[in-house]
């Protein structure tokens, strides 16, 4: 109980840190209108790498608060405080999938885009890498649901790189960035995709740095 009051008090305190630098930058994105108009009328994914996670709630809470997400996040003692940070806000909701069992992972994700009540949120190389490698999750996903699958990506000028397997980025104070959310991408049944063809797209996609 008081690890977990802990997680909860340190998740609020970061939030508010991150927050009050945020506010500093000058933010800059770019594709958000094309976004909402599509998740309002369909089931829709977000797709990121996992080094950009650190501002996408604020950004997602100030661009788009009308909307509800659900991130899937290792069940493992590690993933603890992002699960409680997510949970800071609003918007935030997350699914605990064990690291052993991935295909539960693959369900719980095929189950949230069907059901249209929340817009997932994917990190395709998470949550232990390799970094940037898209793994077979998210393709699989795409080709059983259908659903619009938007990458995302965000530069800052300048930012800080963390030591995790990751280099989880975040902005310094007064950075420029852009946010950029990319035209979408659908995978027709029809066409026979295989999952090897559609995780090799989205890879190009997201294969900014």
């Amino acid at each position: 109980m008081r690890a977990a009051l802990n997680t909860t008090i340190m998740a609020k305190i970061i939030k508010g840190l991150l927050n009050g630098l945020l506010r500093t930058c000058r933010l800059q994105v770019s594709g958000v209108d094309n976004f909402i108009n599509c998740a309002q009328l369909q089931p829709c994914v977000l797709a990121l790498w996992h080094n950009r996670l650190a501002i996408m709630p604020f950004i997602l809470a100030n661009n788009t608060p009308a909307f509800v997400y659900t991130a899937l996040v290792s069940a493992s003692r590690d993933a603890d405080f992002l699960h409680t940070f997510i949970h800071t806000y609003k918007n935030g909701r997350t699914i605990r999938v064990g690291h052993l069992t991935r295909h539960e992972g693959l369900r719980a994700a095929v189950r949230t885009i069907e059901a249209y009540r929340s817009i997932l949120v994917i990190t395709p190389d998470g949550p232990r890498g390799p970094r940037y490698q898209a793994k077979p999750g998210l393709a699989l996903a795409a080709i059983q649901t259908g659903a619009m699958i938007f990458p995302v990506n965000w530069e800052a000028d300048r930012c800080w790189e963390l030591n995790s397997w990751d280099g989880l980025r975040i902005p310094k104070p007064f950075a420029k960035i852009k946010v950029q959310f990319e035209a979408p991408l659908q995978f027709d049944k029809s066409k026979a995709y295989t999952r090897l063809q559609v995780q090799e797209i989205l890879q190009d996609k997201l294969s900014a740095r």
